[in-house]
C-alpha cells in the first residue's frame, strides 16, 4: 500500500515536472517567433528653418493588432529610432476617419507653423495613446 502510493506520489511529481517543463520551452519558442513591429514611413516635413522634421508612419506589429499612426519628432539627420514620438493613435475599430491616400493611417494633417511649433489636425473620434508637448 505504502509502495503503491509511492509510486502514485512520484508519478504525479513526474507529470508536474513535466508539464513545468514543457511550459518554459512553450513560453521561450512563443517569444522567439514573436513578430518584429514595423514601421511604414509615408510623409517626412521639415521645419521652415530645415534642423527638424516630423516623420508621418504607420507601425504594425502583426495581425492580431491594427495599425497605429504615429508622428515623431527628429533632428534633420536622424532617423524614427532616434527620434521623440509625440503621438500615437489608431482608427478605434472604424470610429475614426481613414487618411483619403494612405488607408493605414487615420485622417491626419501635419504642418509647421514656424521653426518650433507643429500643429496636428484630426477628428477626435481616433483612439489616442500618446499625445506630448515639448520644447
Amino acid at each position: 500500500m505504502i509502495r503503491t502510493l509511492w509510486i502514485f506520489v512520484r508519478a504525479g511529481l513526474l507529470m508536474v515536472g513535466w508539464l513545468i517543463g514543457m511550459s518554459i520551452l512553450l513560453l521561450f519558442v512563443f517569444i522567439l517567433w514573436l513578430p518584429d513591429c514595423e514601421n511604414t514611413r509615408y510623409e517626412t516635413l521639415y521645419s521652415p528653418n530645415r534642423a527638424h522634421k516630423a516623420i508621418l508612419y504607420a507601425r504594425d506589429c502583426g495581425a492580431t493588432t491594427g495599425y497605429a499612426t504615429n508622428i515623431s519628432l527628429a533632428k534633420a539627420d536622424e532617423d524614427i529610432d532616434t527620434g521623440f514620438r509625440i503621438f500615437t493613435a489608431d482608427y478605434d475599430n472604424g470610429k475614426a476617419n481613414l487618411h483619403p491616400v494612405h488607408p493605414e493611417l487615420i485622417d491626419i494633417n501635419v504642418r509647421w507653423i514656424n521653426d518650433r511649433l507643429l500643429e496636428l489636425s484630426y477628428m477626435k473620434r481616433m483612439r489616442g495613446y500618446l499625445r506630448k508637448s515639448i520644447w
